[in-house]
C-alpha cells in the first residue's frame, strides 16, 4: 500500500521506514533475547536429556517448562521484529489473527505449568504425608494445561485484526495488526473481563501458595533451630558433669569406684542416644533429599517473581490501552521505542528461566559443565 500524502510527499512505506528506524534498538534487543532464549532453554533440553536422565519428582517440570519457554522465545520474538518492521504496512488479516492466536497460546502454557508447579510444590512442603503425584496424574494436568491456553487462545483472532492506523501529523493512514476497536463489543468486552479475571486468580493462587510454602518452610527452620540450641546446650551441660565425675574419680582410685566409673559410662552412652547419636544412611538421605526439596522450590518461587515482574508492565500498557484506545496512534515516534520495549519485556519470562537454573540449582550447574566439558573434548578430537 503507497498512499500519498499529498501535504507532506510521503508514502506509508516511507512513514513506516521512519518509523522502523526508531525501533532499530527495539529490534536488536528482541535479538539478544532471542539468542539467550533459544542457547539458554536448548541447554537445558540437552542437559536433562543426555546428563539428567533419571529425573526425580523434584525436577520433572523442568525440561517441559524448557520445551515451552524455548517455543515462546522464538515465535514470539521473530514476531515481534516482524512487527517493528510493519508498524504501518501490516496488510494481511489472516496472518495477524493467526499471529496473535499463536502469541496467546505460547503465552498461556508456561504461565498454567507455573500453576501446577507450584501446586506441586505446595504438595510436597506443606502435606508431605500425602502421595506425591504420580506419573499419570502429571500428564494429565499437562494435557489439562495445554486444553486451558488452546481455550484462552480462541477468542483472540476475534479481538485481534488489521486495523486503520492514522498519523496525527502527517494526514496519512496505514494499516496495523492490532485490538479491533469497532463492532464485535460484546465479544471484546467479555474476553476483556474473562482475562483480567484469569490474572488476579493467577497472581493471588501463586501467592497463597508460596506465601503458605514459605510459612511451613520458616516453621520448620525454626524448630529445627530451636532443637538444635537445646540439644547444644544439654551436651554443653553433659560436659560440665562428666569433668566434674572425672575430678572426682581422679582422686579415688579404690575398685569399686572404678566399676562406679564403667556404670557411669554406660549410663552416659544410654544418655547420648537422643540428637547427639549418629544417624543412618536414611535418614541422612531423607535430610538430604528434603533439603534439596526446599532449595528446588525457592528456586521456583524465584522463576514465579520473574514471571509477575516481567508481566506487570505489560498489564500496565494493557490497561492504558483501554483507556485511551488512540494510545497508539497519538504516541509520537520518539517514545514508541520505549512504549514498544515495555510491550515486550514480558519475553523475559521465557528467557530466564535457565540462567536462574544455573545460579541456583547446584546439580544442573555440576552436569552441565561436564556436559559441555564433554561436548568441547568430542569437538576438538573431530
Amino acid at each position: 500500500m503507497n498512499i500519498t500524502d499529498t501535504t507532506h510527499n510521503i508514502t506509508v512505506s516511507e512513514w513506516n521506514d521512519e518509523i522502523v528506524t526508531s525501533l532499530i534498538p527495539n529490534i536488536i534487543i528482541t535479538f539478544v533475547y532471542l539468542v539467550l532464549g533459544i542457547c539458554g532453554n536448548i541447554l537445558v533440553l540437552l542437559v536433562y536429556t543426555f546428563q539428567i536422565k533419571k529425573r526425580s519428582d523434584e525436577r520433572y517440570f523442568i525440561p517441559i517448562l524448557a520445551v515451552f519457554d524455548l517455543i515462546a522465545t522464538f515465535y514470539i520474538g521473530s514476531y515481534d521484529v516482524f512487527q517493528c518492521l510493519h508498524q504501518v504496512n501490516f496488510s494481511n488479516d489472516i496472518i495477524c489473527k493467526a499471529a496473535q492466536y499463536f502469541v496467546g497460546l505460547n503465552t498461556f502454557m508456561p504461565i498454567i505449568i507455573l500453576i501446577i508447579i507450584a501446586f506441586q510444590r505446595y504438595v510436597k512442603i506443606c502435606m508431605p504425608l500425602k502421595q506425591a503425584m504420580t506419573l499419570s496424574m502429571k500428564k494429565a494436568l499437562l494435557s489439562f494445561a495445554i486444553l486451558l491456553s488452546i481455550l484462552f487462545a480462541l477468542p483472540l483472532p476475534f479481538v485481534y485484526g488489521v486495523i486503520p492506523f492514522k498519523s496525527t501529523d502527517k494526514t496519512i493512514t496505514g494499516m496495523r495488526c492490532g485490538r479491533i476497536k469497532k463492532g464485535r463489543v460484546l465479544i471484546r468486552i467479555v474476553y476483556a473481563a474473562v482475562l483480567g479475571i484469569f490474572a488476579i486468580v493467577i497472581v493471588t493462587t501463586l501467592i497463597v501458595l508460596y506465601s503458605r510454602i514459605g510459612y511451613v518452610v520458616f516453621r520448620i527452620f525454626k524448630t529445627n533451630k530451636q532443637t538444635s540450641t537445646r540439644s547444644q546446650n544439654e551436651d554443653t551441660e553433659q560436659e560440665k558433669q562428666d569433668g566434674n565425675s572425672k575430678e572426682e574419680n581422679t582422686m579415688e582410685t579404690t575398685a569399686d569406684e572404678q566399676i562406679l566409673e564403667v556404670k557411669q559410662n554406660s549410663e552416659e552412652q544410654c544418655y547420648v542416644k537422643s540428637p547427639a547419636m549418629p544417624i543412618s544412611g536414611s535418614q541422612k538421605r531423607t535430610i538430604n533429599n528434603r533439603r534439596i526439596s526446599y532449595k528446588l522450590t525457592f528456586m521456583f518461587f524465584v522463576i514465579t517473581v520473574v514471571f509477575i515482574l516481567s508481566y506487570i508492565p505489560k498489564i500496565i500498557l494493557m490497561i492504558i490501552e483501554g483507556i485511551y484506545k488512540d494510545f497508539w496512534e497519538t504516541l509520537p515516534t520518539s517514545t514508541r521505542s520505549g512504549a514498544m520495549f515495555v510491550n515486550h519485556i514480558f519475553i523475559v519470562n521465557n528467557i530466564a528461566n535457565p540462567y536462574i537454573y544455573a545460579f541456583m540449582d547446584k546439580k544442573f550447574r555440576d552436569e552441565t559443565k561436564t556436559f559441555l566439558k564433554r561436548a568441547f573434548s568430542k569437538i576438538q578430537c573431530m
